[in-house]
């Protein structure tokens, strides 16, 4: 859920110590919205290696594909620049921040984001009734790989 709340974010920093995840896959399910957002934001390949592997990431692949916008030495420097770069926007005009914001939203949003989510609630209650979710929950629990069988 780390990474899907990060991916909500307007600007995004990260600590060099940072690691990325989204295991759903490797436990039988699916990650919530990162199929759509991470694939919009870093692009197909780049979101696909990780999607669907499981594989852990690093702040600086992050950086690379975009989804991260500053790579600080580590946490308490993170924080700092997480609080700089608010403060800095908090001190600019309000209505040219907001005429901005909502001129961005609509070049991201207006494209086929509403489809994408609308569709994946349906695949998502199809998944959460099958034996090989419910092993992958059990699996994750207990710290093992799952076994799937299709079904």
């Amino acid at each position: 859920m780390g990474h899907e709340l990060h991916l909500v974010a307007d600007i995004r920093v990260a600590s060099a110590d940072v690691r990325y995840a989204q295991t759903e896959n490797a436990y039988g399910r699916v990650p919530g919205v990162a199929p759509v957002r991470l694939v919009k934001e870093a692009g197909w390949a780049n979101s696909m290696r990780y999607l669907l592997t499981g594989d852990h990431w690093d702040a600086q692949t992050a950086y690379r594909m975009g989804i991260v916008q500053e790579v600080a030495p580590n946490k308490d420097a993170a924080l700092q620049v997480g609080i700089d770069i608010p403060n800095k926007v908090a001190a600019s005009g309000p209505f040219g921040i907001k005429a901005t914001l909502k001129a961005a939203h609509v070049a991201i949003n207006d494209s086929a984001d509403p489809a994408a989510y609308a569709k994946l609630e349906a695949g998502y209650v199809a998944l959460f009734g099958s034996d090989d979710f419910l092993d992958g929950r059990k699996a994750e629990a207990e710290n093992r790989p799952a076994i799937f069988h299709g079904r």
